[in-house]
């Protein structure tokens, strides 16, 4: 009898998982969208992370290193304001 056929080749690696966009690597989300449904990978405490420095400035009306340095209840009163908290 005929030799038996070669076993299949093993399936390929699955894909890596998709890496979410961070503000870090430049995945900014709006502010409307953040305001009304925001994606998962946001984190709800630090919606104005997410928004890029223009829409950041347009939102708050002022810089993120101003914002940074406000008492946390200023923040979050600012937050607030923005429709983020």
């Amino acid at each position: 009898p005929p030799p038996p056929p070669p076993p299949p080749p093993p399936p390929p690696p699955p894909p890596p998982p998709e890496k979410q966009p961070t503000p870090a690597d430049g995945g900014y989300v709006d502010l409307e969208t953040l305001k009304s449904s925001p994606p998962d990978y946001v984190d709800p405490s630090r919606k104005e992370d997410y928004l890029s420095d223009a829409d950041f400035e347009a939102a708050f009306k002022c810089s993120r290193a101003d914002f940074k340095v406000l008492k946390g209840w200023k923040q979050q009163n600012l937050k607030k304001a923005c429709g983020l908290f």
